[in-house]
């Protein structure tokens, strides 16, 4: 075993064993800090990578939260050895206290390999994969669907209307869709407490686009944020590149363009309109809620941009949105919408006092409670 800065009076150790069912089929089993054990398994309709670098975007987060060194059994890619100590660089450096570095244990690195000429797109039926699967068409080969991050591994029936929804979006895109399915998310990552959002999701993504490197040599995660918006998050253009191998370069998507100019692309595409799906609360089991800041504001734009969405079909209330919860975050997106409406010029005055209302609302609700 080689080891990175290890020491010979380290602390536990984060250990972990790769396996491999069948060719479509990946696992790990990690030992972690008191006793702690998880295993882990991704399947695809695809062939994956049997080594151990799609693991080590998927636990190096987790063990630097943990504030333990992590061993691989296995063979790591040696480019991805080298830059995960950007990778740990960056979220070190965004929060010193609760990601200090560690410590990489593996058994051989693997020398370069020839990438795969496929060139892949994560594609949950959301606003920026559907923007980023349009915009860059043309270089684009496959579309990547993933059931256990958004939606949960034991939730069958909004995973199979998803899926639907993502296989016929393709279809009628023209792209390949690869499925893939993993608990890493559900077992693991969440049982740390690690934050999905603001540190996870994008080591989670290039965990899947390492594992697909026998078919695609680049794999874009479609943007969260223009460029002026960029914050410390789990996937941002330096920290998402920061998890790529020599096979595979795991590309940040589109930083030119807000959430609005997403929106208005996409109206113009009959298949978006017909399968978008934005909601991650999905109440009642629902496909969209229609009730949610992300189903309420995602309507809101394709209003605005002069578009009518099947999935999104009820019209605006001006009392649900002023209804609607609000957060630090959230308040600033509405104060972005509001801006973005007034710069182009989109006159909507009972929306408009409708956001005013539910950010003041907000602010009465943090001081003295719900």
């Amino acid at each position: 075993m080689k080891a990175l800065g290890m020491k010979d009076n380290a602390p536990t150790t984060m250990s972990v064993e790769t396996f491999s069912p069948d060719p479509h089929h990946i696992g790990a089993r990690i030992r972690g800090p008191k006793a702690r054990s998880f295993t882990i398994h991704t399947e695809s309709n695809h062939s994956l990578d049997t080594s151990a670098t799609p693991w080590l975007s998927a636990v190096l987060p987790v063990a630097m939260q943990v504030k333990t060194p992590v061993d691989f059994d296995g063979d790591v890619d040696s480019v991805a050895i080298d830059n995960s100590h950007r990778a740990q660089e960056i979220l070190s450096g965004w929060h010193p206290r609760h990601y200090p570095r560690t410590t990489i244990g593996f058994r051989e690195t693997l020398t370069s390999v020839s990438p795969a000429p496929g060139v892949g797109c994560f594609f949950s039926c959301g606003v920026d994969s559907f923007y980023t699967a349009i915009n860059q068409s043309d270089r684009i080969t496959h579309l990547v669907f993933v059931h256990g991050y958004d939606i949960k591994p034991d939730d069958h029936d909004l995973a199979a209307q998803a899926l639907a929804s993502a296989r016929a979006a393709a279809g009628e895109l023209g792209k390949p869709l690869i499925e893939v399915r993993t608990t890493l998310r559900a077992e693991f990552s969440d049982s740390y407490r690690v934050p999905w959002g603001h540190i996870y999701h994008g080591a989670a993504l290039a965990h899947v686009a390492q594992a697909l490197s026998p078919h695609l040599g680049t794999v874009i995660i479609p943007s969260s944020y223009p460029s002026g918006s960029l914050k410390p998050w789990g996937s941002h253009p330096d920290l998402d590149a920061a998890w790529s191998s020599s096979g595979v370069t795991v590309e940040h998507g589109e930083l030119d363009v807000t959430r609005f100019d997403k929106i208005t692309r996409i109206v113009e595409s009959p298949t978006a309109m017909t399968y978008l799906r934005v909601c991650w609360e999905n109440r009642d089991g629902r496909y969209n809620c229609e009730r949610c800041f992300k189903c309420l504001r995602t309507r809101m734009g394709i209003t605005f941009a002069g578009g009518e969405c099947a999935t999104l079909p009820s019209p605006l209330d001006p009392q649900a949105v002023k209804r609607v919860s609000l957060n630090s975050a959230r308040r600033q997106r509405f104060r972005e919408t509001i801006a973005e409406l007034d710069r182009r010029g989109v006159h909507d005055p009972e929306l408009v006092r409708a956001m005013k209302s539910a950010i003041r609302r907000s602010y009465v609700l943090q001081r003295f409670g719900r």
